[in-house]
């Protein structure tokens, strides 16, 4: 019996047991799910003594499209036909190497030709690729442009299918434009470390006049040449034609030019009229040597300034006014010195010689040989001009450097064997009669034949920058001492004007000073030499 009472007692306890496990479990459970609620709400929710300040819950915006990166990359390169990021991995490599070993010190011309070239291979890749990419980009806008604009916050959200096509637009066009910012950079550093080549070759080129360039008689460095001149001719227009669609105002430009142009009818009709004044002799015989001298410096400065002023005025006004880039301004400037430099050499030697009036000729020569002398000294002006202004458009466009070599080699022959024609030229004219003796231009022959001799030789062997070096001192020099000898002429023509009755001077100082002939003719010896001594100084 107590048995029985002891398996009652132990089914009572475990029943009661079982009912405590039961409700502890159901007093756990409301508390794991207000945690849970806990983490949907804002934190001023969740907070038990905080105010209410609207709904518990609010609603969730959609998840953002998903784009699969990996197809849309994949069908880019595709449709371009370049795994983008691999090519432009590619380029930063072997410029990074290039640009290293820039920085080794006594680079050989081989080495900079080896680097030009590889220069070169990068810009086409680059030049292909953008070629390609161009018109997807363009594709890729023009489609991006036509979608309508995304929800604004409180409106109606768009469709997920509009959505994941708004957003695969997006990325298609920022891996192109991603691309076309990395071919800007790509060109750009190209373009750094091309002209950082040729800086170190126009270096050694210009400095180390005793450095032969080899290559000179290489076949490629003359069958290339062909290619070569269309080429630099075709990026110096493309330069022109880009600096033109971005001038600031076109319009300006036009009357600049145009002003510029009246500037020069205008100045030329002036220098008409006052050569024609100025070449009048209404006196017995031929006009004496002091007349002759006079005119021709008035002369000599109505055709100067005829062609000087209005081209100064053009190019000082495009640079002030347009902002040119350097590369244009550079070009602009050499063209208008070229262009000086020529008239104001044909000014000079069509004055002094006087082909077509011999009565006007300041130097005894033949009609024919002032003609040959003319042609041939204008002819040298020019092959100076273009062979400078070549020089620097091949520096500013970045010619191959075979075309600097084959210009520099071909301008210093061309200039020794004008000189040398120049040379062998005899005058063939009369002894005139108040010419000054002025001896010393026959003893420079001799150095001149020297000089020729030193750049043929020198430019025949591959030292191409001490011939063109050379080449170019030769021409300033023989410019210098050419209008020196000009100056003596005509200090020496004033001179004698003021010992002339019939000079405007020598009447001044009769009417004024009440002088006679042989007081000017005393006064007229110092006088005659304090101003050769200012040329003098005037010209070292």
């Amino acid at each position: 019996m107590i048995e029985r009472y002891k398996d009652i007692a132990r089914g009572l306890v475990v029943v009661l047991w079982l009912a405590m496990l039961g409700s502890g479990a159901r007093a756990e459970q409301p508390s794991l799910t207000e945690h849970s609620k806990s983490t949907s709400v804002t934190p001023s929710a969740a907070a038990p003594n905080a105010a209410p300040q609207g709904p518990a819950i609010q609603p969730t915006a959609p998840a953002a499209p998903q784009v699969d990166t990996v197809e849309t990359n994949r069908r880019v390169s595709q449709e371009v036909g370049y795994d983008i990021h691999a090519t432009i991995d590619g380029w930063k490599r072997g410029l990074d190497r290039l640009e290293g070993e820039f920085r080794r010190p006594n680079l050989r011309y081989v080495e900079l030709n080896s680097f030009r070239d590889e220069l070169q291979g990068v810009h086409s890749e680059v030049t292909a690729l953008w070629n390609a990419l161009r018109p997807r980009l363009a594709a890729a806008k023009a489609e991006v442009d036509l979608l309508e604009p995304a929800p604004a916050a409180g409106q109606p959200q768009e469709s997920q299918q509009a959505a994941l096509r708004r957003a695969e637009l997006n990325y298609h066009l920022g891996l192109l434009s991603e691309g076309q910012s990395a071919i800007n950079a790509a060109n750009l550093r190209i373009d750094q470390l091309t002209n950082a080549v040729q800086d170190i070759r126009r270096k050694n080129f210009t400095t180390k006049l005793f450095q032969r360039v080899p290559g000179l008689y290489s076949y490629q460095t003359w069958a290339d040449t062909p290619e070569y001149a269309p080429l630099v001719a075709g990026r110096v227009a493309d330069l022109m034609v880009d600096w033109w669609k971005n001038v600031r105002d076109p319009d300006e430009v036009v009357h600049t030019t145009i002003v510029a142009t009246l500037l020069w009818l205008a100045l030329s009709l002036v220098g008409w009229w006052g050569r024609r004044r100025l070449r009048t002799w209404s006196g017995e015989g031929e006009p004496p040597f002091w007349s002759r001298a006079s005119s021709a410096a008035g002369i000599v400065t109505l055709r100067i300034l005829s062609v000087a002023s209005p081209i100064v005025f053009l190019y000082a006004t495009l640079a002030a006014t347009q902002g040119l880039p350097e590369a244009v301004d550079w070009l602009f400037y050499v063209a208008a010195q070229s262009i000086i430099i020529v008239l104001t050499v044909s000014a000079l030697v069509t004055t002094v010689f006087a082909p077509r009036s011999a009565r006007w000729r300041l130097i005894p020569a033949s009609d024919h040989a002032a003609a040959r002398l003319c042609g041939l000294i204008i002819l040298l002006a020019v092959v100076y001009g273009l062979s400078s202004l070549a020089y620097v458009a091949t520096l500013q466009v970045q010619a191959p450097f075979a075309l600097t070599m084959v210009i520099a080699f071909s301008s210093s022959l061309l200039t020794c064997a004008i000189v040398v024609a120049i040379l062998l030229t005899p005058l063939g004219g009369e002894r005139q009669d108040g010419l000054p003796q002025l001896r010393w231009p026959k003893a420079l022959r001799a150095p001149i034949w020297a000089a020729m001799a030193a750049i043929v030789v020198s430019a025949l062997v591959g030292y191409l920058s001490l011939s063109r070096f050379l080449a170019r001192q030769l021409i300033v020099t023989g410019s210098i001492l050419a209008l020196l000898y000009l100056l003596l002429l005509w200090v020496e023509g004033f001179a004698q004007s003021l010992s002339d009755d019939g000079s405007a001077a020598g009447r001044w100082l009769t009417a004024r000073a009440g002088l006679e002939r042989h007081r000017r003719e005393q006064i007229a010896v110092p006088f005659s030499l304090l101003l050769k001594f200012l040329v003098l100084a005037l010209s070292v």
